[in-house]
């Protein structure tokens, strides 16, 4: 993984600002996560209706007049529930996903600076390898090594972002 960043951002980034072009990678992404969040509203009702579908097709051969007195009621208590319960799910999901967008659209630049030192920890309940990039006693985590971008014992600056858990490095510098 390579950053890409010219002098002129890491310039920005150093007064506190984001350039232009970080603020739109960082509005592009806002609009993502919103995308995909509104793509997964129809997923969401799709399988609500599907298991709805199911619940009939199983339900409505054996009802007759009168396990319908009894039944049906209950049954209608627990389909409005259920669609009350997926809609409220659906409405919280929109809303934590377009206030982390609307963080990745105001963040701030932030800064860490210390000496580089690297770590991993492998899962093996996952399968994979995650690595550690620590300036001073700022953590970042990464999915690669990054020792060849940030080489152990270097004393290094990073101006980053963070919206949520969402940390993105925007620039760095090595410091003498």
């Amino acid at each position: 993984m390579e950053f890409e960043f010219t002098e002129e951002e890491l310039k920005s980034n150093r007064n506190g600002f984001l350039s232009p072009r970080q603020k739109e990678l960082l509005s592009t992404m806002a609009g993502s996560v919103r995308g995909s969040s509104k793509n997964g509203v129809w997923v969401i009702l799709g399988f609500m209706m599907l298991g709805l579908c199911i619940l009939l097709a199983l339900f409505l051969p054996t009802l007759n007049a009168r396990n319908l007195q009894t039944l049906g009621p209950q049954m209608a208590a627990g389909l409005c529930f259920t669609v009350l319960a997926v809609l409220a799910m659906i409405v919280l999901s929109l809303f934590i996903s377009n206030r982390l967008a609307a963080r990745l659209e105001s963040a701030e630049v932030l800064t860490a600076e210390g000496i580089v030192r690297h770590d991993s920890s492998y899962s093996s309940q996952a399968g994979f390898t995650s690595y550690y990039v620590y300036f001073g006693k700022k953590r970042f985590a990464f999915a690669d090594d990054m020792n060849s971008v940030f080489p152990d014992g270097a004393r290094l600056r990073v101006y980053y972002t963070k919206a949520g858990q969402i940390e993105l490095i925007m620039s760095f510098e090595k410091l003498a």
